[in-house]
């Protein structure tokens, strides 16, 4: 599990992720997506639907707060990775 918040901050330093609610509106372009299991019922089911639709992984294994620490930032719900190549990197230790 650790591997993977790593891999997460470095796809950030990267800039190969979008945060929040540019999350949806760069929608088609994300590969995987990082849910925090501690966001609310009607954000989950909001942020889940968008991944049913456009065929996309999401990933509900941190709290906020993991994610969070991850990337150095604040109040951290959702993180979308744009990268095939961290996409599988992140998928590839599950």
């Amino acid at each position: 599990m650790a591997d993977k918040l790593k891999t997460l901050g470095l796809a950030y330093r990267a800039k190969k992720v979008v945060l929040g609610e540019e999350v949806l509106n760069r929608i088609d372009k994300v590969k995987l997506l990082f849910i925090a299991s501690d966001i609310s019922e009607k954000s989950r089911e909001r942020y889940e639907k968008k991944c049913h639709y456009y065929k996309i992984g999401h990933i509900d294994d941190f709290s906020g707060e993991e994610l969070s620490s991850a990337l150095g930032k604040n109040n951290v719900k959702v993180v979308g990775i744009l990268d095939k190549g961290f996409k599988d990197a992140l998928l590839k230790n599950q």
